[in-house]
């Protein structure tokens, strides 16, 4: 789900949510509860939320729980309750805090194929461990590109990519260098120059890539 149509489902909920409590009236004389709203608008609003929730922020989150445990009836409170966290979730959304939720998950993704050429390392398989370090550094250039809304074209390489995000001082110079030498050191890989670099070059690539990224895509520092 790409993030504007998450920000226009969770605007709509937000506004069929205020569509329910407008329908609100007092119970029956002989009943004495809370103010109802119509039964069938709120429970299609009820099975909505709870899938856009749990689709968005998953059943772990504090949105999904306090949703499923406190907007359980066709009552007012209850819908206000509901509403209250679909706005929470809302204005998080429109803060950026989504994005921020899908950097970390990247940054476990790189993290596991950073152990992995880790462990090709350690098994003396330099040439495929640079390989993959090479194209974890290539996709988290991309995704800093599009989260610095600078703009990406489907043929980048690690070089464009690199010149880019230094030209709109997203980092220095000397960051640039840095990654220039990775680059290299993976096209010397993938090209089967692999007298060209060494063990240590490797090893010295998988460190500077994962704190690299550790800095740059989930610390979002420059």
């Amino acid at each position: 789900m790409v993030l504007s149509k998450i920000e226009d489902r969770v605007s709509r909920l937000v506004k069929e949510g205020e569509e329910v409590i407008a329908t609100r009236h007092a119970p029956p004389p002989h009943i004495s509860t809370d103010d109802y709203v119509n039964s069938a608008l709120f429970y299609n609003w009820k099975a909505d939320a709870i899938s856009f929730l749990q689709n968005v922020f998953g059943e772990e989150s504090t949105h999904f729980k306090y949703f499923e445990k406190n907007c359980k009836n066709p009552q007012n409170r209850d819908t206000e309750q509901g509403l209250a966290v679909l706005r929470a979730a809302k204005r998080e959304i429109d803060e950026g805090f989504l994005v921020s939720l899908s950097e970390l998950a990247a940054a476990d993704i790189f993290s596991d194929f950073l152990e992995m050429a880790d462990h090709l390392l350690s098994q003396k398989y330099k040439d495929p461990a640079a390989s993959l370090i090479g194209a974890v550094l290539e996709d988290g250039l991309r995704k800093m590109i599009l989260s610095n809304g600078i703009t990406l074209k489907s043929s980048e390489d690690i070089s464009s990519l690199n010149k880019k995000l230094a030209d709109g001082n997203v980092y220095n110079r000397l960051m640039q260098k840095k990654i220039q030498v990775w680059n290299d050191i993976r096209n010397n890989a993938d090209h089967g120059k692999f007298s060209e670099y060494s063990d240590q070059d490797v090893k010295g690539m998988l460190n500077g890539v994962g704190n690299f990224l550790a800095l740059h895509l989930v610390g979002g520092k420059n």
